[in-house]
C-alpha cells in the first residue's frame, strides 16, 4: 500500500485547493482499509475518491487521508440486469459499463465527476435522477474495521444525503439494478448530457461542482444570477459565468477566499431575495 506524507491536497481536489495532508494512504485492497481502519483514530480519517464536492483548507488536513482510487473500480455484470461495482469506479465508467451490457438507469450520473462511492455517500443526482433509484445496497468498512452490507432502505437516502452523511462508514462496494436498454440508446443518451453538460457547466475550470444545495422553491443559479453576481470575482476565486451555481478556481484561488466568496455570494441573495443557501461542498477543516 502507498502512503504519502505531506500530499498536496490541491492535487487530489477538483477544485484545486488545498494544503499538506499529514498522511494519505492510497489502499489497493479491502483488507488494506480495514487494517487502515483498525490502527488510526476514526475521528483523523476523512475518505477521498474523484475529489470533488471538496473545499480543503489551506493548511491542509492533521490526520490520515484514505484514498479510495483507480485499484477500486472492477465492475461485475450479475443475473437480471444486477450490477456489482467497486467505489472506486468512477460514474462515467459505471454508466459507459452499463452501455456496453445494455443497461439503462446510470445515464443521469454518467457526467457527475466523482466516484461510485462518493456518489452515495451524498446520494447524488442530476438531470431527474438520483442514486437511490438503482441502488440495492452496499458494503463499507465500519469504524471497527469490519465489513457491513446495508439495504438502500436502511442508508436513509435524501436530496445529497445518506447514513454516511452522519456515521463513519468507507463504501467499498455497490450493487445496483439496472433495466434492459438498447445499448446505442444508452450511448445516445450518455452523450447527448455530456454535451449538455460540456455546453452549460465550467467543465474545464477548476470546481467542486455545484456549489450550493436546491433551495425549496427556487433554483440556486437563478437566485446568484438575479443578484448580478455571473462573473464576479473574488481574487482567483469567482462565480462561473457560464453557469452561476457553480464558483470556480481561477488558478490560485486560497480556501480562505474561496469560503469568502461563498459567504459573499450567501448574504447578497439573502439580501436580494429572503434565501439563505446551504452549502452543497464538503468543507473539510485542517483539524
Amino acid at each position: 500500500m502507498k502512503i504519502e506524507y505531506n500530499a498536496q491536497l490541491k492535487e487530489f481536489s477538483t477544485l484545486h485547493i488545498g494544503g499538506p495532508a499529514k498522511m494519505m494512504a492510497h489502499p489497493e485492497t479491502v483488507e488494506e482499509v480495514q487494517e487502515l481502519v483498525k490502527n488510526h483514530d476514526i475521528h483523523d480519517i476523512y475518505i477521498i475518491g474523484n475529489g470533488s464536492n471538496i473545499l480543503f483548507d489551506d493548511e491542509g488536513y492533521d490526520g490520515l487521508i484514505i484514498h479510495i482510487g483507480a485499484p477500486f473500480n472492477h465492475m461485475e455484470l450479475m443475473e437480471g440486469g444486477k450490477v456489482r461495482v467497486e467505489s472506486g469506479a468512477t460514474n462515467e465508467q459505471l454508466a459507459w459499463f452499463c452501455a456496453e451490457h445494455g443497461l439503462g438507469g446510470y445515464e443521469f450520473a454518467s457526467g457527475i465527476p466523482g466516484t461510485v462511492g462518493g456518489a452515495i455517500v451524498m446520494n447524488a443526482g442530476a438531470y431527474n435522477g438520483e442514486t437511490k433509484e438503482v441502488l440495492v445496497g452496499v458494503e463499507y468498512v465500519d469504524e471497527n474495521g469490519q465489513i457491513v452490507y446495508k439495504d438502500k432502505e436502511d442508508l436513509s437516502l435524501s436530496y445529497r444525503h445518506s447514513f454516511f452523511s452522519e456515521n463513519f462508514g468507507i463504501v467499498v462496494c455497490a450493487y445496483y439494478q439496472f433495466e434492459e436498454k438498447d445499448p446505442k440508446l444508452v450511448e445516445e443518451k450518455i452523450l447527448d448530457l455530456k454535451q449538455k453538460r460540456w455546453s452549460k457547466q465550467p467543465m474545464e475550470q477548476y470546481s467542486a461542482g455545484s456549489t450550493f444545495k436546491r433551495p425549496e422553491g427556487y433554483f440556486a443559479s437563478a437566485l446568484i444570477d438575479q443578484s448580478g453576481l455571473r462573473g464576479y470575482s473574488h481574487h482567483d476565486a469567482a462565480v462561473s459565468d457560464k453557469h452561476t451555481g457553480f464558483l470556480i478556481n481561477k488558478g490560485n484561488a486560497s480556501a480562505k477566499e474561496f469560503r469568502e466568496l461563498i459567504e459573499q455570494v450567501r448574504e447578497k441573495v439573502h439580501a436580494d431575495h429572503g434565501v439563505w443557501l446551504e452549502c452543497e461542498i464538503k468543507q473539510v477543516h485542517s483539524n
